[in-house]
């Protein structure tokens, strides 16, 4: 696969975010190609399935696995943007192959098979990471690759290139409106972060985080979560056994009986939860939805006995389960048929 050398290499899309998009790797059964087009954002010839593209963020180039339905008799998908978990995207932690962890290749396959556009985003790569482990859990590193403040620019930038994408007869490859995300573990947490409501943050928030007792502040690297995209941003969004605290991030501890009043999360779009019962992160998630729901905010819970954290690749019925469960609210949220 070649890009069309006339073409520039870069171009500024919403947000001011810029990206830039070339074939990394390639599927084994891809035979379209991917082009950049200043005044309509990437292209893609008709026929394209699996391509992997990069989007630069705060000078950090991020790859993107994209995959395309076949078979679909439609131009104009829905999109999920899809966040690994700690353990990474790729497969024996090799980005240079461009191969998903058996995981990913399931939900791709999965996403294609029911007409949905899938977009994996590498959140660690970029940053020298190759797992969230070790120095990568503790500051300051850890802010290189953060859940809450760094991963949902990722998402925000991939939900922006996939409204920007079209084939070569100027069409959308996705419907710029009904474009989901789904994450796992650490990417359940980007998730959450990803769909935090920005306008609900108090006057005078400070945005801090606190490791074995040390508060970090924003001199130290914290970061605001960005804002909600001016265009709008995602329909909604499903979560997998991640983090809800974030060491403080948004507040106090949502099991805390202050809750309502010191924690701050809120969501902008619709978030459905899966929590294993048995998940070491289940007691803080739970706590969370009771405060989302007693705040009324646009929430679905499903618990799963049996089970703990990582159970989506245990191959157990209850995996199953929260797959249908997850494309079947896709479907209900894009208004398919």
């Amino acid at each position: 696969m070649k890009l069309n050398p006339k073409l520039p290499n870069m171009l500024n899309l919403l947000l001011i975010l810029t990206i830039f998009i070339f074939c990394f790797a390639c599927g084994k059964d891809d035979d379209g190609s991917l082009s950049n087009l200043p005044s309509k954002g990437a292209q893609l010839l008709a026929g394209s399935t699996d391509t992997i593209v990069y989007v630069s963020v705060d000078n950090v180039n991020v790859p993107i696995y994209l995959s395309i339905p076949k078979d679909c008799g439609a131009k104009d998908f829905p999109a999920v943007v899809v966040k690994h978990g700690s353990g990474g995207l790729w497969k024996d932690d090799n980005p240079s192959r461009g191969v998903l962890s058996s995981q990913f290749r399931e939900w791709k396959n999965l996403l294609s098979e029911n007409c949905m556009v899938g977009a994996f985003v590498d959140s660690y790569t970029g940053a020298g990471a190759v797992e969230r482990s070790g120095k990568w859990d503790t500051p300051p590193e850890t802010f290189r690759i953060s859940t809450q403040f760094v991963r949902p620019r990722y998402a925000n930038a991939a939900l922006t290139f996939l409204r920007n994408l079209t084939f070569d007869d100027g069409s959308k490859v996705v419907r710029p409106k009904d474009i989901g995300i789904l994450g796992f573990s650490d990417g359940g947490g980007a998730v959450f972060a990803t769909l935090y409501d920005s306008s609900s943050t108090p006057p005078n928030w400070k945005w801090t985080q606190k490791y074995d007792g040390k508060e970090y502040t924003e001199a130290d690297g914290v970061r605001a979560p960005p804002e909600i995209p001016f265009d709008g941003g995602f329909k909604g969004g499903v979560f997998y056994y991640g983090g809800v605290y974030g060491h403080g991030y948004w507040g106090g501890n949502p099991c805390d009986h202050d809750a309502m009043t010191d924690n701050i999360y809120q969501v902008y779009a619709p978030m459905q939860f899966h929590i294993p019962a048995k998940g070491y992160l289940a007691e803080n998630a739970l706590c969370m939805i009771d405060l989302l729901i007693e705040k009324q905010n646009p929430v679905e819970l499903n618990l799963y006995e049996g089970v703990g954290h990582g159970f989506d690749t245990d191959e157990a019925e209850q995996s199953l389960r929260a797959r249908n469960n997850t494309i079947n609210w896709f479907k209900q949220l894009f208004n398919m048929k």
